[in-house]
């Protein structure tokens, strides 16, 4: 593939929807594969005070330097873009749509999230807004929230399971764990099921119960 095609096919990171409600919540992408995983090498470098680059520079010289795939790096280029460094650092196929680890190598907290990528190349960041205003309407966050008002999520979601839907799609379904702090116990957690149709497109999202 020649450059001009592989600047095509990786367009720049923006932020889309599903339907209507996505706006938000989901970053267009060009198609990307396992390709874009990058085996990460040592970035104390980056991470240093005494560092003459920003960290998210650094990091992509590092990946150039280290010969990580024009695909790994063009997904990191496209992350950093979003405001959020970081590089694909594990791939996992499901059926026609997939997931991707993203890995944030300069974060205090959290270093680890998941995009859950369709057909159609949509990445939607299933960390991003956990908790929406459609799902504080719900019945279950009411009575959640006031028996504890001081729980948040705390990503990354771990994926739980996939079920078939009657048009040939499936529900793909991830649990946040909720807590007052890192080190706390859980409260409960958010399970949430995206919808992906038989294509290979995500077209819903839904909070299904706080367990």
């Amino acid at each position: 593939m020649s450059t001009r095609s592989s600047r095509r096919v990786l367009s720049a990171l923006a932020f889309t929807g599903l339907a209507a409600m996505q706006v938000a919540h989901a970053q267009a992408t060009g198609p990307i594969d396992a390709r874009a995983v990058w085996q990460e090498r040592s970035l104390s470098a980056c991470r240093s005070e005494q560092s003459p680059t920003a960290p998210d520079v650094c990091l992509l010289r590092t990946m150039q330097r280290s010969g990580a795939r024009p695909q790994a790096i063009a997904a990191a280029r496209m992350l950093v873009k979003a405001n959020k460094a970081g590089f694909i650092s594990a791939w996992r196929p499901l059926g026609k749509a997939a997931l991707a680890t993203v890995t944030y190598p300069f974060r205090a907290n959290t270093n680890e999230g998941t995009l859950l990528i369709g057909s159609d190349g949509a990445a939607i960041d299933v960390d991003e807004g956990s908790v929406r205003e459609e799902d504080r309407a719900t019945p279950a966050w009411r009575a959640f929230a006031a028996a504890h008002p001081d729980s948040v999520p705390f990503a990354p979601a771990d994926f739980v399971g996939s079920t078939a839907t009657d048009d040939g799609g499936q529900r793909l379904l991830f649990s946040t764990p909720l807590m007052t702090c890192h080190a706390c116990a859980e409260d409960g957690a958010l399970l949430v099921a995206y919808t992906v149709d038989k294509a290979g497109i995500v077209r819903d999202r839904q909070l299904l119960t706080i367990k």
